[in-house]
């Protein structure tokens, strides 16, 4: 006797299989490749490959690029000056003392929902204890490009009143972190120049060195929870 097949399920096992993919695929974030600009190792910047329209992805790319551009300027700049340098006779007797370094490199902090940011770092270091390094964040609506501030997220001096008194608070918390004198806060507040990036439900202020913290802390952050800014 000859076994029946079922051939309705297996034709909806087949689609299980193909529709998953697919799926997998729609949701997955926009793609984010690595460049080096002008094939300098030490100048590396992202680039969209794929957005929702090409002309998003091309306002994105083009800020992008207009960054690490300007990073280019500064490495031939100090480059210049370190080769100068080089002829002093002070050079001569020690080289590491005239090795000059400037580095461009960036993390993707955010890539969902249509929603991307970009954490740039402009590493320097010519004479002394340590190098500086300065943090520029990027912030982006991949359905439009627009370029996004911190008034997209806080509208209102009543906004930026509360995630101000938020941040002082965490600070305090962690003078581990930031400076411990409740004098160095005084002068503080959050304006629409502070960095910061997206997460989820909520944005992460980040720092500059110095700014609020000693140089051991780096660029520290603050995540700030949505129901903090959401009045």
């Amino acid at each position: 006797m000859k076994r029946q097949t079922n051939l309705p399920l297996i034709i909806m096992v087949i689609l299980v299989i193909i529709i998953q993919p697919l799926n997998a695929f729609a949701i997955s974030p926009n793609v984010v490749i690595t460049k080096q600009y002008k094939n300098i190792e030490e100048l590396k910047y992202p680039s969209l490959v794929s957005a929702p329209n090409n002309k998003a992805q091309n306002s994105v790319n083009k800020i992008l690029l207009q960054h690490i551009k300007a990073s280019y300027n500064q490495y031939i700049k100090l480059m210049k000056e370190m080769e100068n340098l080089k002829k002093d006779s002070i050079c001569k007797e020690s080289a590491s003392a005239c090795q000059f370094e400037y580095i461009t490199n960036y993390q993707v902090k955010y890539n969902q929902n249509n929603k991307l940011s970009i954490l740039f770092s402009d590493y320097q270091f010519t004479e002394g204890a340590h190098g500086n390094t300065v943090i520029t964040t990027y912030n982006f609506d991949l359905k439009s490009g627009k370029l996004l501030t911190l008034d997209d997220f806080l509208p209102s001096k009543e906004h930026y009143g509360k995630v101000t008194t938020y941040a002082i608070a965490y600070m305090k918390k962690h003078p581990e972190i930031f400076y411990s004198d409740a004098k160095e806060f005084t002068d503080f507040k959050v304006t629409d120049e502070t960095d910061f990036y997206l997460a989820d439900n909520g944005i992460v202020l980040i720092f500059q060195q110095y700014e609020v913290a000693p140089y051991a802390s780096g660029n520290p952050s603050i995540f700030i929870p949505a129901s903090v800014f959401s009045i």
